[in-house]
Order: C-alpha cells, then structure tokens, then sequence
C-alpha cells in the first residue's frame, strides 16, 4: 500500500502537540529573533475540499514558503496542493497556465495568518494552558 493514501498522517495528543509547536515559538524567538513569527495559518473549509476533491487527490501537501513581497521581512508561509496516490502534487494543467503567474484552482495559499489571526490562547499557540 502507498504511503500516499486517504488514511496517511496519525491523530497526536494535545500535549504532544503543544510541546511541538512550543519548541518551534522558542526556535523562532529565542533562536532566531523574530519578534513575531508567524505560527500558524488558516484555510477554509471549501478552499481545501477544493484541492481534496481532484479526481486524483488522496491528501494534502503542505510547502513551506517565504514571504516575497519586498518588505524586508522573511516571513513564513504555507502552500497548499492536492497529492496523488503516488506522492505526486496534482498540479495545473498545460492548458490552465494560461499566464504563469495567474491564480489556479489547484495551489492554495493564505493571508489569514496567527498570530495576527490567531484565536484566544491555547496550548498550542501560546504557553497557555487554557483550552
């Protein structure tokens, strides 16, 4: 069986979980002295079942990216693409390349970002133990 199937990824506990996200918060200000780095991004719910409902598509990748809008800050970001049974990404068609740098329906970006965004402080955005 593919690594690469609807049942790939495994269910963490809230304590693992916020012990992960901890360790990068400390990696990203302590480490690398971002003041505010970003934590975590939010896409909807029919933006990603656009991507999980290609005809091929048994899940989702996740690219880091690098902000690039000329502002001097090296913000992070998170790319969004649908992945077939063989590990491939689900990408557009020749024919819906029209222009390069025209948005398709197939790569899934954000500009709801935490922690601007971010909902009250859990465990997992903050060294909150409130849920």
């Amino acid at each position: 069986m593919s690594k690469f199937n609807k049942d790939a990824g495994k269910f963490i506990s809230l304590i693992h979980g916020a012990k992960l996200t901890q360790a990068y918060r400390i990696d990203q200000i302590d480490r690398k002295k971002h003041k505010d780095p970003l934590l975590a991004g939010f896409f909807g719910l029919n933006k990603v079942n656009e991507l999980l409902n290609k005809k091929e598509a048994t899940g989702l990748r996740i690219y880091y990216g690098m902000d690039i809008d000329g502002d001097g800050k090296r913000d992070k970001k998170f790319v969004l693409v649908a992945v077939d049974e063989n590990g491939n990404d689900i990408l557009p068609s020749q024919g819906n390349q029209g222009a390069k740098d025209q948005p398709a329906d197939d790569i899934l970006g954000t500009d709801t970002y935490c922690p601007f965004d971010c909902p009250k402080a859990n465990p997992l955005n903050s060294d909150s133990d409130n849920g």
